[in-house]
């Protein structure tokens, strides 16, 4: 067919000698013109004969021609010129195809509803695409459709038409609605099947290009059908493109696992397969990439939420452990200090307070005052401080003399801090640290820093 600009229309002229083989009707050989795109575009002229015909022009900016012939006479033939002229009916306020009338009577010729399929393998045809593209134009809903598919295959290639759904408005009623599948040309005489009734059986073509149209002249949006196609090949099959696809066909190795029923009568093609059908393969990409967007969003918070807990208790038991060797330390620092504490040794250490750590400083060697003896019955020696045995008046680094001139056990505060500790640890006295945790009584910090380093 010949194709202009929407303001132009075409016009053919005829030159030279005329000659095609005669016949009144014309049913041998014969020069088809229609006005439109197919060839059951309306009729323009079928000539043969002698007589050269006079000028053709279409009414739109397309035009279809066709010459066949069969092999019995051969005449010389025809010569003709085209050309495009410019429309003078063609407004831009116009332009827009849409026949109706204001009572949305709207019809979709074949014309303006084209569809063309170039170099697939396999392809879906059904009425929801129809009707989306309708609505895409503007022209929804449609009293009137009459729609077209071009579908080629690559070249050595046949199509096989299998329907997946048939139903229509109005049953065995051509006349309001049918679908048509024609071979090669878009022709009356080229027409394969034309199903109007409950059932549509599968369709193959015998060349590489095929015609599909849907015609509804009543309740179009009550049609329902869907229709696959596919290449193929004749056997025997060649292993290296294709394969073996039931009793008669051959197909592309492509076309394995797709997610279509390619092979005729019996989908073997997606046999022992997962494939995901091509029309909910982005949907379910779409739904899959949010749910690994979730979960990964979900680790990272589970993770940074662990580590903040992870850090949370490690600060705290760290800050524990700080009290706990401040108060030792401290408590250690007093006993060799001070002369405060009197009596049994293990009762002393009971009542030592906060504020005793106020008042602490070293007592200087021969002062006078009670102290905690060390002693291993762990009863005071009066005479004697728990300070390191060297600053100890009168006696050797490791023994001590009561005032009475008796030996008392021998023992150095470090000693004495292990029974000390073993006892706390050991469960017969509560210690100072658990005495300042449950009396909720911090150690000051300006102690804890003068009496770090003191002991050795």
């Amino acid at each position: 067919f010949f194709a202009a600009s929407p303001d132009e229309l075409i016009q053919i002229s005829f030159v030279g000698p005329f000659n095609i083989e005669e016949d009144d009707h014309c049913k041998f050989d014969q020069l088809e013109v229609h006005d439109g795109r197919y060839g059951f575009s309306p009729l323009l002229a079928r000539l043969c004969g002698t007589v050269l015909p006079d000028p053709i022009t279409s009414s739109t900016n397309v035009l279809w021609v066709g010459f066949f012939t069969d092999a019995d006479i051969e005449e010389n033939g025809f010569s003709a010129r085209y050309r495009y002229i410019e429309n003078p009916h063609y407004s831009l306020n116009t332009s827009l195809p849409i026949v109706g009338t204001m009572n949305n009577d709207v019809s979709v010729g074949p014309e303006d509803c084209f569809f063309k399929l170039d170099d697939q393998f396999d392809g879906e045809i059904n009425s929801s695409v129809l009707r989306k593209a309708i609505m895409d134009q503007g022209r929804y809903p449609a009293k009137k459709v009459d729609c077209t598919w071009e579908i080629n295959v690559p070249v050595n290639y046949k199509i096989l038409f299998e329907f997946h759904g048939f139903s229509l408005s109005f049953v065995n009623e051509c006349d309001y609605n049918r679908l048509i599948v024609y071979d090669r040309y878009a022709l009356d005489t080229r027409q394969l099947s034309e199903f109007c009734s409950t059932t549509a059986p599968s369709v193959m073509t015998k060349t590489n290009r095929g015609y599909v149209r849907f015609v509804s002249t009543k309740e179009v949006d009550r049609n329902d059908w869907e229709l696959i196609y596919t290449a193929y090949r004749d056997k025997p099959c060649n292993t290296t493109l294709s394969f073996e696809c039931g009793q008669h066909i051959c197909i592309d190795h492509a076309l394995r696992c797709n997610g279509r029923p390619n092979c005729w009568n019996y989908a073997s093609d997606e046999d022992n397969c997962q494939a995901t059908p091509p029309l909910l393969k982005g949907k379910i990409d779409a739904s899959l990439g949010v749910v690994m967007t979730l979960i990964l969003l979900t680790t990272f918070l589970t993770i940074i939420l662990s580590c903040r807990h992870s850090w949370i208790r490690t600060k705290h038991k760290a800050r524990e452990a700080r009290q706990r060797r401040t108060v030792e330390r401290g408590a250690v620092q007093y006993l060799m200090g001070t002369g405060e504490v009197s009596g049994d040794c293990s009762s002393d250490i009971k009542t030592i307070n906060p504020e005793s750590f106020q008042r602490y400083k070293y007592s200087e060697v021969g002062t006078a005052g009670g102290g905690c003896c060390v002693g291993g019955n762990g009863k005071n020696s009066h005479g004697n401080y728990l300070k390191p045995p060297e600053q100890r008046a009168g006696t050797s680094p490791r023994s001590n003399r009561n005032s009475d001139g008796g030996e008392s056990s021998p023992g150095t505060a470090n000693e004495y801090l292990e029974q000390i500790m073993d006892r706390r640890s050991s469960g017969t006295g509560p210690g100072i640290f658990t005495r300042e945790m449950e009396s909720g009584q911090p150690v000051p910090s300006k102690h804890s820093k003068r009496t770090w380093n003191m002991f050795v």
